[in-house]
């Protein structure tokens, strides 16, 4: 399993939304399922790599606007495009993941401010690219 760190200025962007100046905390957790394929006979097991999975946990503070857009996302029927940049747009750092996901789980709280806290996670669906920073 690959953890990225808590990414305090993490940029997510779910369904064409950036939510970087946004984002508290987010996390991707990446795993991979290990297919046996040991020969008989063989005195050690010997696998290779099998279907990937991925997930995204944030917590963001929101104003109403993103608030209404990640309802938007959370009620679709069907997968969004989801990009996981752990530090903010524009600066060299780990890269990013992009693919598409549908959310999960989702909760939102308002705040003394006027604005909203929400926490969410993001199950990654099909095929998962990864770019290395520039």
């Amino acid at each position: 399993m690959a953890t990225f760190i808590e990414g305090y200025l993490a940029t997510i962007t779910i369904n064409g939304v950036a939510y970087e100046p946004y984002t508290s905390d987010a996390t991707l957790d990446l795993v991979r399922d290990a297919i046996d394929k040991t020969k008989l006979g063989n005195d050690r097991r010997d696998y290779v790599s099998g279907l990937g999975d991925g997930n995204v946990d944030a917590t963001l503070h929101l104003a109403t606007e993103f608030a209404v857009a990640i309802n938007v996302a959370y009620e679709s029927t069907v997968a969004v495009a989801v990009v996981f940049r752990p530090g903010a747009l524009g600066t060299k750092d780990a890269g990013q993941y992009g693919g598409e996901g549908v959310i999960t789980s989702f909760s939102q709280q308002g705040t003394a401010d006027g604005e909203w806290d929400v926490s969410l996670s993001i199950q990654m669906s099909g095929a998962l690219s990864y770019t290395a920073p520039v």
